[in-house]
C-alpha cells in the first residue's frame, strides 16, 4: 500500500518495503548458470573487490559511528557531530571535493521522559515512547480512554465527535478490501486526516509495528497529509499493552490513564545538512554517479542498520575507489542525506539544489535496507536501463550480486531522482532481521550488523559505481514525472 492509505500507521515509520511482485528474470548476463568469466586480476573491478577485501573500514567505522556518536535524529546535535565525522573520514581518504548543503528543515525535537500507568484495573505500567515532534504533556495528563476504529471512513469520523477530552487509541482502522475503489478510499481517508486535525482529543495512542514487547518510532516537524498526526500529544505504546487496553474497554466499567510526556520542540527553526563528497572522473567530469545513503536515524536505538550501514558502505565504497588506484572516466559522488525518516527531506533538498546538474547525472544507487548483503538493484520500472546495469554488476556475480527486477518503491531517497527520470535505483538486500526486528525499535544496534555481509554491500556500491562511470553509453533520462493537479 502507498504511505497514503496506511495513514495513522505510517506516522511510525517512513517504511521501505518494496512492492511484492513477482521476480523479474534476470538479464542474461546476470543469470544464474550463464557463462561467467571472473575478472581479471588486473581488471579496474577487480582491483576494487580486492582493496576491499584487504583494508576495508566500514565495520570499525559503524562501530564508531553507533557507539560513540550514537543515535542521529535530524535536527539534532548527534547528527551535526555525525556529518563533521563522516567529512573529516572522506578528507582523510582523499576525496576531491568534501562540502555540506543545508536546508531548511523545521524546530528540532529532543526526547524527554515518557510514562503511562492504568488508574483503574490493574494499575499497569505501560510501555511507551512518545512519537517525535509531537507535544508534551506539561505534567502527568489524567483521562478517560477511548477507541477510534471502524470498517469505514464514515463510521470512524463519526466516532470522533464521542471522544472529546479522552486519550483515544488510534489502531484499527479501515484498509482497501479486494475490488473496493482505490479512489473512494483515498477520498474516505482524507476526509478523516482533515476530521483528526480537528479532533479535541487529550492524547492518542498508537500501536507499536512489532510485537515481543518492541517499540517503534515516527513522526516529522511539518504537517503532511501523507503522515497524520492529531495535534495533541501522542505516544506509541507497545501491542500487547495496546491489545490490554483493548480487552478492558470492551468490558462495561471505564479504563482510565495517566500519561506524562516530556519531549520538547525548539522555538525557532533549524537547519539540517547533507554531506557531500566526490572523486572527480578523468575524461568526463561533469557527468555524475551518484551514491547515496541517509544520515539520519530514529533514536530509540544507535542507528545501526538504519542507516549507518548504508552510511558507511557509500563511504566505504569512495574510499576504495581512490584507495586501488583506479581512475573513473566520470566524476563518482557520494551523498549523506539527512531528514530521510522526515519523508526524504535531505534528498528532496539535494534535487532542488542541484536542479542545473541533474540531467548531467548518469545514475543514482541507495543503500538502504540494513546490514544485509546486496543482492542486485531494484530498476524502479525501467526496463531500459536493464542492459546498462546487467553489464555494471557483471563483475560481481560471485559476490551473488545478480538481481534485477523492476520492482518500484517511493520511501526512501532515490525516489526524487526517479521522478525527475534519472536512473535511480535501490539495492535488493537479504532482510535479515531488519523489518522483523531492528527497523526503527530499540535494537537497531551494532550486535545486529553482519560485518561480512556489509563489506559484500559496499563492494557491490563500489564496483557498480565504477562500471557505471567507464561506460561508454549514457543511461537514457525519461521526462520528469508530471506533478499531480492540486485539488
Amino acid at each position: 500500500m502507498t504511505r497514503l492509505t496506511l495513514l495513522l500507521a505510517a506516522a511510525l515509520s517512513t517504511g521501505h518495503l518494496l512492492a511484492q511482485a513477482a521476480p523479474e528474470p534476470l538479464p542474461k548476463a546476470s543469470r544464474p548458470g550463464a557463462r561467467y568469466v571472473a575478472p581479471s586480476a588486473t581488471t579496474d573491478s577487480a582491483k576494487l573487490i580486492a582493496e576491499v577485501k584487504a583494508h576495508q573500514e566500514a565495520v570499525a567505522n559503524l562501530r564508531e559511528l553507533t557507539d560513540t556518536i550514537g543515535p542521529r535524529l535530524t535536527g539534532s546535535p548527534q547528527l551535526v557531530k555525525a556529518h563533521a565525522w563522516m567529512e573529516a573520514k572522506l578528507k582523510a581518504y582523499g576525496a576531491t571535493k568534501v562540502w555540506r548543503e543545508s536546508y531548511d528543515f523545521g524546530p528540532s525535537w529532543t526526547r524527554g521522559g515518557a510514562t503511562a500507568r492504568l488508574l483503574t484495573q490493574n494499575g499497569t505500567e505501560l510501555a511507551v515512547r512518545q512519537v517525535a515532534w509531537t507535544p508534551a504533556t506539561r505534567g502527568p495528563l489524567k483521562a478517560e480512554v477511548g477507541t477510534l476504529s471502524g470498517e469505514t471512513w464514515e463510521a470512524v469520523i463519526a466516532c470522533i465527535s464521542q471522544l472529546k477530552g479522552k486519550i483515544v487509541l488510534l489502531g484499527d482502522l479501515p484498509r482497501p478490501k479486494p475490488g473496493s475503489d482505490p479512489k473512494a478510499f483515498e477520498a474516505g481517508a482524507k476526509a478523516f486526516n482533515a476530521a483528526l486535525k480537528k479532533a479535541a482529543f487529550a492524547a492518542a495512542l498508537y500501536p507499536s509495528e512489532k510485537l515481543d514487547g518492541q517499540l517503534t518510532m515516527g513522526g516529522s516537524p511539518e504537517d503532511d497529509e501523507d503522515f497524520p498526526l492529531p495535534p495533541v500529544p501522542v505516544a506509541v505504546v507497545s501491542n500487547e499493552h495496546m491489545s490490554l487496553l483493548n480487552r478492558l474497554l470492551a468490558r462495561p466499567e471505564k479504563v482510565e490513564l495517566e500519561l506524562n510526556l516530556g519531549g520538547k520542540l525548539s522555538e525557532k527553526r533549524v537547519d539540517a545538512y547533507n554531506s557531500i563528497a566526490e572523486f572527480r572522473g578523468t575524461e568526463k567530469p561533469e557527468e555524475i554517479v551518484l551514491l547515496g545513503a541517509h544520515l539520519d536515524s530514529w533514536d530509540l536505538g544507535t542507528g545501526a542498520t538504519d542507516n549507518g550501514t548504508g552510511s558507511v558502505a557509500v563511504v566505504e565504497a569512495l574510499r576504495a575507489l581512490i584507495a586501488s588506484g583506479v581512475k573513473p572516466k566520470r566524476t563518482i559522488r557520494i551523498a549523506l542525506f539527512s531528514g530521510e525518516e522526515q519523508n526524504i527531506y535531505g534528498s528532496k533538498a539535494y534535487v532542488k539544489q542541484h536542479a542545473e546538474e541533474l540531467a548531467r547525472h548518469q545514475a543514482v544507487l541507495i543503500h538502504d535496507l540494513g546490514t544485509g548483503r546486496v543482492r542486485g538493484f531494484a530498476l524502479e520500472g525501467r526496463e531500459d536501463v536493464r542492459p546498462y546495469f546487467a553489464k555494471a554488476i557483471a563483475p560481481l556475480q560471485e559476490l551473488g550480486v545478480r538481481e534485477l527486477p523492476l520492482e518500484q518503491s517511493e520511501d526512501s531517497d532515490h525516489a526524487p531522482f526517479v521522478e525527475k527520470g534519472i536512473p535511480a535505483v535501490f539495492c535488493i538486500q537479504d532482510e535479515v532481521d531488519y523489518f522483523t526486528t531492528t527497523h526503527h525499535s530499540f535494537t537497531d544496534t551494532f550486535e545486529h550488523v553482519k560485518p561480512e555481509q556489509l563489506v559484500q554491500g559496499a563492494t557491490a556500491l563500489a564496483v557498480t559505481a565504477l562500471e557505471l562511470a567507464n561506460m561508454p553509453e549514457r543511461l537514457p533520462h525519461k521526462a520528469p514525472a508530471p506533478k499531480a493537479e492540486a485539488k
